[in-house]
């Protein structure tokens, strides 16, 4: 297999720690520590003219002393000396670096920053490196633990199959080090991300056997093109992708950018892009732990909905509540197990999924066991377990988890223990259910979270081959492309004409420029009709008067088009009236980062007071068209409500595949384009009307 790029970065067979220091309370120091575990293999060495010896390892004046050289330098120096240790560093032939400091100097402008300085030393050298302004990393499989942070020594930190990759280096603690139920193959502190950034890491992770899941901490991409070819590739490795990004808001975009130097982007394009690859955005590290851990899990959940049993009729009413709120569906179980657990469960108990199965107590444990089981070999259930609370070891909560697990052992679904509310186990539990099979969660809402995705990641419906809307034949599109690279801009006219060339219906429409034009116009096209100006330079003709619907006759068309041109000049839009339907909007926008998207909203004056809309990165076909479309919160008014037709939802799927098509094939020319309204009604969807902006052109 060839070796990943990053091995000396993540693998190094070499390690000198610059910045070496005797003092135990220094960085130097700990650092030095976690270098010497006995879990790496490799050779350690120590950087500093001040020692001879820290414990028991040499230390040397310089990288340069280092005999046979190094693969990895590790700057642990304050932030005035680290432009000068990394030139040491390119200077002894180092392939690769981590930088603790913040690479911040008093007294730094844009223009000459050290942060700018250490990015060009690093590019012109090819160097690897993770930071600056990181707490390193910890690659469990190969034993290398490159931090400053106390990285425990015994068995609850044993390799999992989690890759973590943090931009927050807090999580990078909490997420290691807090919980020892949460087990990584690899952790990562990005830092800056001076030369590498987290899509290569993202590559890296894929590369090793162990990495079921990958959990990010995102407050920027800086490499969006790596980004989306690394999400792609877990995609096809059918790797799930657990994803904070921060920046929802603009105090916190704000905030990244002053923490790492990052530019937060467009949340809105975000959303695009992982709906587009699959990735799963959770807003908590609760979230962001419990989903890994489950995903992490040796058993996949199977179809169906959750199974549970619990001691608790009132703590069952709440749990049904919250997974009603948070569409998680429990699993309509059969008569086979209903049959079970009324043979099972004493007088007053339901039969029922989730089961209360608390009575009086007698052989409750069988009860227990049997219920479970009874659930678990149900078809109609995804997974099962309990719902209560452990308790530390001296309460008894061990029981609970044996019984668990005698299931976990007989079924090849997962098996769960989700505790009701998140507290702080006795060191003994903790371990006990770092250890166990069973996956224990606490919290109900960060549980029930974890299932909401795993069972959103299962029942997922990607686009096909046959999703894809056709492409026009390329004369087509070059016409096209020739015409947006003009000055002049397109009225509404070429804009619906666009839309009819890629496969979209408008109304039928005539340009005029005088009275007798217009009324030709309308007695071709057929009444009623809708006047509209085709006056240059008018983005909403609504705002100036610039239409008029529902002319019916000759007199009112004229009496229409003496008030609008007297107004607005002389040319306008003959329009044929659209049947009546459900307004929409749709459209495509250019973010800065990820290029074209399309956009799919609520129309009319709704797209601008309710902001209902969701945008999907293209390539985009019908099943990703559908996804956004359902997310709506205007969803229900297509399928028809106080007496209106259910309208044709299909047309609308088509119309967005379609507008992917016009995204990939013209979106370098295009800055916007608006199509408000889109009009859907029983027997299709027709564009009303379509802005189009090019391109600035030199």
């Amino acid at each position: 297999m060839t070796e990943h790029r990053l091995r000396p970065l993540l693998e190094p067979r070499s390690i000198a720690l610059v910045g070496a220091s005797a003092r135990p309370d220094s960085f130097g120091y700990a650092t030095l520590r976690n270098l010497a575990s006995p879990h790496y293999r490799g050779r350690i060495h120590a950087v500093n003219p001040r020692y001879d010896r820290i414990d028991d390892i040499d230390c040397l004046p310089s990288l340069g002393d280092v005999p046979g050289g190094v693969e990895h330098a590790v700057l642990s120096v304050a932030n005035a000396r680290i432009e000068a240790a990394l030139v040491d560093a390119v200077e002894a032939g180092v392939r690769s670096v981590t930088i603790f400091g913040s690479a911040y100097l008093e007294g730094d402008t844009d223009g000459s920053n050290l942060k700018d300085r250490l990015q060009g030393i690093a590019r012109e050298a090819g160097l690897l490196v993770i930071g600056a302004n990181c707490m390193g990393f910890v690659n469990y499989t190969a034993g290398a633990r490159v931090t400053w942070m106390n990285v425990p020594e015994d068995g609850w930190f044993d390799p999992g199959h989690i890759t973590l990759i943090s931009h927050s280096g807090t999580c990078f603690l909490t997420l290691q080090f807090v919980d020892p139920r949460h087990r990584h193959n690899l952790c990562i502190s990005a830092g800056q991300e001076l030369t590498v950034t987290a899509a290569d890491y993202i590559d890296y992770a894929l590369d090793k056997e162990s990495t079921r899941v990958i959990a990010l901490f995102l407050e920027t991409v800086r490499d969006p093109e790596a980004f989306r070819a690394a999400l792609d590739r877990a995609a096809r490795a059918d790797v799930p992708v657990v994803a904070i990004k921060v920046g929802r808001t603009g105090r916190s975009a704000e905030l990244a950018r002053s923490h790492s130097g990052a530019l937060a982007g467009n949340d809105a394009a975000y959303e695009a892009v992982f709906d587009h690859y699959g990735v799963l955005r959770v807003d908590t590290w609760n979230e962001l732990a419990a989903a890994s851990r489950l995903f992490a899990h040796h058993k996949e959940i199977a179809p169906g909905g959750l199974s549970g049993i619990m001691d608790s009729g009132g703590a069952r009413g709440m749990l049904l509540d919250l997974a009603a709120r948070m569409d998680v569906p429990f699993a309509d179980i059969g008569d086979g197990a209903v049959k079970t657990l009324s043979g099972l469960l004493e007088y007053g108990l339901e039969p029922v999924n989730p089961t209360d199965v608390w009575g009086s107590g007698r052989d409750w444990q069988d009860v227990y066991t049997g219920s479970m089981k009874a659930l678990a070999d149900d078809p109609a259930s995804a997974m099962t377990g309990i719902f209560a609370d452990l308790g530390d070891s001296d309460t008894g909560g061990a029981v609970y988890l044996e019984l668990c697990e005698k299931i976990e052992q007989e079924t090849e679904k997962p098996v769960f223990f989700c505790q009701h509310w998140s507290r702080a186990m006795d060191p003994e539990m903790t371990r006990r259910t770092a250890e166990s099979p069973v996956l224990v969660i606490d919290g109900t809402e960060t549980f029930l979270t974890a299932v909401h995705l795993a069972m959103q990641r299962r029942d997922r419906v990607d686009d096909s081959p046959g999703d894809m809307a056709p492409v026009p034949a390329e004369p087509v599109i070059e016409r096209w492309r020739q015409r947006l690279a003009r000055t002049e801009a397109l009225d509404e006219h070429e804009g619906l004409t666009l839309l009819e060339s890629f496969g979209m219906a408008a109304p039928a429409r005539r340009m005029a420029a005088s009275a007798d034009e217009c009324a030709a116009a309308a007695a071709a096209i057929g009444w009623p009709v809708a006047l509209k100006t085709a006056a240059s330079g008018l983005a909403h003709k609504s705002d100036v008067s610039g239409v008029i619907l529902s002319i019916a006759e000759e007199a009112q068309l004229m009496r229409a088009w003496h008030d609008m041109t007297q107004r607005l000049g002389p040319r306008v839009l003959v329009e044929a009236m659209a049947p009546r339907g459900v307004e929409m909007a749709a459209g495509i926008v250019i973010d800065r980062q990820f290029g074209p998207l399309v956009m799919i909203a609520a129309g009319g004056v709704l797209i601008e007071t309710h902001a209902d809309r969701r945008f999907i990165l293209p390539p985009a076909g019908r099943a990703s068209a559908r996804r956004a479309i359902d997310q709506l919160a205007c969803r229900p008014l297509l399928d028809g409500v106080r007496g209106n037709e259910a309208v044709d939802v299909e047309a609308l799927v088509d119309v967005v595949a379609r507008l992917s098509v016009i995204a990939t094939t013209l979106g370098d020319h295009i800055a916007e384009f608006d199509i408000n309204p889109l009009i859907v009604h029983p027997q299709g969807c027709q564009a009303v009307d379509a802005l189009v902006i090019q391109c600035a052109h030199p």
